[in-house]
């Protein structure tokens, strides 16, 4: 039996205090780790079902959840839930949404296939096959590139792809700022801020126009640059329409361009520290818009008067 640990940032699914749903990259495919091991595509069983360990996959507790095991891109994931009606479930579960970035994970597996060989110029061992008897989180160890991707996950925006690089919590609070970029020529938005003790604006978020932007381009943009990807949302929510969506946001971003603050609103209830307080509705996106605001109003008078963007 042996064990591969790694580093991991967190976000909790959505109601995840209670139900304790999670989703973790808890290893890379085609990359040279710290053992000196390439794990092989297809490596891992696509939908094979595992236990979550105790912290440090501490053998002499009970399992404190379990989850589903899939390949996607060049990660595998473990989706899962902590036992939340058992103390064990509720402790691991609070322990690892407090840590944050300093999370790791690790799982315990059997080598059902292998080889030595070359890669990048470097002798390694490929691990072609492998039975994972469990995945805890730990403290430290030696793994390449994971994260805990899903604990209060990104809200899907309407006509939007989402790409978060930096958590909104991190950020002064009202810094927020939203311009415009091209790439390949295709346009997309920035949100900046000030990171808190700082003075100069550091890039939090991406978003990519649905019009423009398909959801795997995106998801590539984003992975280039090391952020954490959420597909536009397939539809509108009942208050408008798609198009009433696209047109208040054309129009708000252009009156915050000129100068004005828009109050965020978030009638959904979002989570704490999540889109819907000081975090993503104060990047410049507004979503289930309000008269109370200067943007919303105009728009939604254009809206009425049957003006189209």
């Amino acid at each position: 039996m042996k064990t591969k640990t790694y580093r991991a940032k967190i976000e909790l699914k959505a109601d995840a205090d209670k139900n304790g749903q999670f989703a973790a990259e808890f290893a890379t495919i085609g990359v040279i780790d710290h053992d000196q091991d390439v794990t092989e595509a297809g490596a891992f069983e696509d939908g094979q079902e595992t236990m979550i360990e105790a912290w440090n996959h501490n053998y002499g507790q009970l399992p404190v959840g379990k989850g589903v095991i899939h390949e996607r891109d060049d990660k595998a994931v473990i989706e899962g839930a902590f036992f939340m009606d058992t103390q064990g479930g509720q402790e691991h579960y609070k322990t690892v949404k407090a840590l944050g970035d300093l999370q790791e994970w690790s799982y315990t597996f059997e080598i059902v296939d292998s080889g030595q060989g070359k890669f990048e110029d470097q002798d390694v061992r490929f691990l072609r096959k492998l039975d994972v008897w469990g995945i805890a989180p730990v403290q430290r160890g030696a793994g390449i590139d994971t994260r805990t991707v899903d604990i209060k996950g990104l809200k899907p925006y309407p006509n939007e792809h989402a790409c978060r690089l930096r958590d909104p919590g991190d950020f002064q609070e009202d810094s927020f700022r939203r311009v415009t970029r091209e790439t390949d020529g295709k346009r997309y938005a920035v949100i900046m801020g000030r990171l808190e003790g700082e003075s100069t604006m550091t890039e939090q978020a991406y978003r990519y126009p649905t019009k423009d932007w398909e959801a795997d381009e995106a998801r590539a943009h984003c992975r280039d640059h090391e952020g954490r990807f959420e597909a536009a949302a397939e539809k509108a929510g009942a208050r408008h329409t798609a198009k009433e969506y696209e047109t208040l946001q054309s129009i708000h971003d252009m009156v915050v361009e000129l100068g004005a603050t828009c109050p965020g609103h978030d009638d959904t209830g979002g989570d704490e520290g999540e889109g819907g307080d000081q975090g993503e509705a104060g990047d410049g996106k507004l979503r289930n818009p309000s008269r109370d605001s200067l943007a919303a109003r105009v728009a939604m008078e254009l809206i009425e008067a049957g003006i189209d963007d």
